[in-house]
């Protein structure tokens, strides 16, 4: 029918062929999975034995596979769709897991897929706890392309149903699931396109970004100041030791021989444990900082190779996994449960931040503000207030805390810039201290 929809076979006139059937092999390839194959030699087959001592054997063959081929839209993804069901499937049983362990919930409502062969269409309805999200896919005819230009990045087109997510997550997260689609049919990875689908506009790196600043400021280096004042004052005191004189006489020292020395002995090895600090310091600061430039290349993408990509077990995977499983992400600040249990909860916190006019609405909105999820250019979840304090106080830069993600964080409500977040902070510090100095 299509480049991506055929199927190879064999036929084989066996000895004393029209009295015995033709012998079927249809070929697997990339297009043809085993299980398809094994269904076609099947049904192949049996139509050859219908015809047995007559000369239709091999029209009733290829009408079969042709018919076949012309109705079932699923053909160019058979293996994919085959993934799907499996990961749907999957989804199931862990949420059954789920709900052993805590007996008081009720359980969860199952996640379900209909195909429909002849449309090319997958009803999907995905559950998790209380939330779900329904949408239908429709395979293109000339899937992994699309037969028509004007139709084109919708090779698998995803039309969205209902759901309980408030319609901010929902629109973020169909939004970029239809662009993934749109990106791997230009011919990009599923890794590349799930990065540059992201709605989030991408953060900007400073060409001088590399070099970061001369002293990166961190919990460590701030205790590591204060350490280093410390050891200022103990050496100022013993050098005065050393170098003190009698009032009177300035030829005459203070202090005996002995503890002149003392003093001396002290400082050299103040000093030379200070140095080896400074080159563990600098030793764990450089090695920082090339981890640092790996988790910015993260975001340098490859460009396509033009070659439209099969995008179906794509799509379902990341409508599984970032839209049904959203409910179990925890924010990786406090590690509690990102979204409430309860979607309702969860639409009262976003109607709580619309326009406020009183003061009791804008208390409100403030508080749930703090509260509210919101989504980081990397794809993780974080509570607000969680990822203003992990944004806004030292160690600035550092990556994403969520496992198998090592990103660094960046979110437009935040400067991208580490040069500028540690400036903000430095005067957010500077004026505390005026103001305990006031008091």
């Amino acid at each position: 029918r299509t480049a991506s929809t055929h199927v190879r076979l064999t036929l084989t006139f066996p000895e004393g062929y029209p009295s015995r059937p033709l012998i079927v092999d249809v070929a697997p390839d990339e297009i043809v999975p085993n299980g398809l194959k094994k269904k076609l030699d099947k049904e192949l087959r049996s139509d050859a034995e219908i015809f047995i001592g007559q000369h239709e054997q091999i029209g009733a063959v290829f009408n079969r596979l042709t018919h076949f081929i012309d109705s079932n839209k699923f053909v160019p993804c058979w293996k994919e769709l085959r993934q799907c069901v499996e990961l749907v499937n999957s989804t199931n049983s862990s949420s059954k897991i789920n709900d052993a362990k805590n007996k008081n919930d009720k359980l969860s409502k199952c996640s379900t897929i209909i195909i429909n062969d002849k449309k090319g269409k997958i009803s999907l309805k995905l559950h998790r706890q209380k939330y779900y999200y329904s949408c239908s896919i429709i395979i293109d005819d000339n899937y992994p392309s699309t037969a028509r230009n004007e139709d084109w990045g919708k090779a698998c087109l995803l039309t969205m149903g209902s759901t309980n997510f408030p319609p901010k997550i929902e629109k973020i997260l169909t939004g970029q699931a239809k662009e993934l689609v749109r990106r791997m049919q230009d011919g990009m990875s599923t890794e590349a396109a799930m990065m540059m689908s992201n709605p989030m506009k991408a953060p900007e790196i400073d060409k001088n970004e590399k070099a970061l600043t001369k002293v990166r400021i961190t919990k460590d280096s701030l205790k590591g100041l204060k350490r280093d004042t410390e050891t200022l004052s103990i050496v100022r005191s013993l050098r005065e030791v050393d170098s003190a004189v009698c009032q009177g006489n300035a030829t005459i020292k203070a202090n005996s021989k002995k503890e002149r020395k003392d003093a001396r002995r002290t400082v050299s090895k103040i000093t030379e444990r200070e140095i080896l600090k400074d080159k563990n310091i600098e030793a764990n600061d450089k090695q920082w900082r090339i981890e640092e430039q790996e988790r910015i290349n993260n975001y340098n993408m490859s460009k396509p190779d033009g070659k439209p990509q099969k995008s179906l077990f794509s799509l379902v995977r990341f409508l599984s996994e970032k839209i049904q499983l959203l409910p179990d992400e925890k924010c990786p600040v406090c590690t509690e449960l990102t979204l409430p249990q309860n979607p309702d909860d969860l639409s009262l916190l976003y109607d709580a931040m619309k326009e406020a006019n009183t003061k009791e609405e804008k208390k409100a909105r403030k508080e749930a503000k703090q509260i509210c999820p919101i989504r980081t250019h990397c794809g993780c979840w974080y509570h607000y207030r969680c990822l203003d304090t992990f944004m806004t106080e030292p160690p600035f830069g550092d990556a994403c805390l969520t496992i198998n993600c090592g990103r660094r964080v960046y979110h437009p409500n935040w400067p991208s810039s580490m040069v500028t977040l540690e400036r903000v902070w430095a005067n957010k510090e500077a004026r505390k201290r005026e103001i305990e100095d006031m008091e």
